[in-house]
């Protein structure tokens, strides 16, 4: 497997920008919640430190204004292909007049050469304020909510008060006045934690919103040292939370893929089948030939670009800000693809070895940039698979489908599976 791996360089990254398929602004860093495992609260390092900053509009617009003169030169290869525009936060919605002005310059350009569609994370404290405008303009909205209010109970305003009834309240109203983009356009996000559960809170979305929830678990990396005894007692593992529900079969089969037997099972079908394919032109190519390279960590803006408040160009919201590979300034964006590809590739093949003995090294998802030792000498990938350990994850793949065979033919026709 050694010779499959293959460095990257500047023209990567270059294609990458052409194909880019999202972009997310750090709208602000202001919230007006205190959540208590926020991924820039009191558990977590790895970004900068939060002033209530808000993302000026001229530094968005120098990168958009650079995209689409990209997209342009290389309009056979892009042209109408979807993307995504996205605001993050924070809360973005404490600032409409970023998310406004990105909108309107957005609908302004005479060749975007890109479908473009909006979406927005959002704790929803201010979503009846500003629900026309989003409802005006078709946005995608992720909604976190954590089930009922004592599930939602660490969801805290800074006055230290449950946020859930507003949350509900809002979400209703929007549910109430325009049916069809609430149908359509609205998702939710809930935090698994140890004041709720997976049972309570994907059937508690189901009844109030008719509504699936994806259910996230608190991120496990990146973890004060000082905190570890106090996130632990926060944390719940998904697995055992699904295990105390009152009829667990029930559960995964109304959950569907969202569950995470069923995820794992279609992950295996992902990595093993060898027969997945993202687009047609997958199909005409010839697979020996494309870019592999060691550990699941995409290759630089592969999925999306993330910008954070202060300027900052990451691959994703979830990587530690010290990984930037560039910076927008007031005039200028300061990013040099060779040199890009020179830290992705000093990075990644800081695992080669491992990646190279590794059973999974052809279909792993292990991004390296959230393993916390990763600015250590000597370094282990907590995804390493020896083959004895794959074939105990086959044989219990498999037993799971040799118990529930119609999801073979459930997933395949009816999952997107994206990693």
């Amino acid at each position: 497997m050694v010779e499959e791996f293959i460095k990257i360089d500047a023209e990567v990254i270059k294609q990458n920008l052409i194909d880019l398929k999202q972009l997310v602004f750090e709208v602000t860093d202001d919230c007006n919640l205190k959540c208590k495992y926020c991924g820039y609260g009191e558990f977590y390092q790895g970004y900068d430190k939060r002033e209530r900053n808000k993302f000026p509009l001229e530094k968005a617009m120098l990168l958009l204004d650079y995209l689409v003169e990209l997209w342009n030169e290389h309009i056979g290869d892009s042209f109408n292909q979807p993307f995504t525009l996205s605001f993050y936060g924070g809360e973005p919605l404490m600032n409409m007049e970023f998310i406004k002005g990105i909108v309107d310059y957005i609908e302004n350009l005479e060749n975007a050469g890109k479908k473009i569609h909006f979406s927005l994370t959002t704790n929803a404290m201010l979503l009846k304020r500003h629900m026309e405008y989003l409802v005006e303009k078709e946005f995608r909205l992720l909604i976190s909510l954590d089930g009922d209010e004592k599930g939602h109970s660490y969801r805290v305003d800074l006055n230290g008060q449950n946020s859930h009834k507003r949350v509900m309240n809002n979400v209703t109203h929007l549910q109430e006045k325009h049916p069809e983009y609430f149908k359509k356009n609205v998702y939710f996000n809930t935090v698994l934690h140890n004041n709720n559960s997976v049972e309570g809170a994907f059937n508690y979305i189901q009844t109030h919103f008719g509504k699936d929830t994806t259910i996230s678990p608190l991120n496990n990396t990146g973890i004060y040292p000082e905190n570890l005894d106090s996130f632990w007692k926060t944390y719940q593992n998904i697995n055992d939370s699904m295990k105390l529900a009152k009829d667990q079969s029930q559960l995964e089969s109304k959950m569907f893929i969202k569950s995470p037997r069923t995820k794992q099972l279609a992950l295996y079908f992902y990595e093993n089948s060898g027969n997945i394919f993202n687009s047609y032109n997958d199909l005409l190519a010839n697979q020996k030939k494309m870019i592999t390279t060691p550990t699941g960590t995409c290759t630089p803006f592969a999925k999306k670009i993330f910008v954070s408040v202060n300027g900052k160009i990451l691959p994703c919201e979830n990587v530690d800000h010290k990984y930037a590979y560039g910076q927008i300034h007031w005039d200028r964006i300061d990013w040099d693809f060779q040199l890009i590809a020179d830290k992705f590739n000093r990075l990644v093949f800081k695992y080669f070895k491992q990646c190279s003995n590794c059973s999974i090294n052809m279909s792993c998802t292990q991004c390296i940039l959230q393993l916390d030792d990763l600015d250590k000498k000597f370094t282990k990938c907590i995804n390493y698979k020896s083959h004895r350990e794959q074939e105990k994850y086959k044989e219990i793949q498999l037993g799971y489908l040799q118990e529930h065979p119609e999801l073979y033919r459930k997933i395949l026709s009816e999952a997107a599976i994206n990693y």
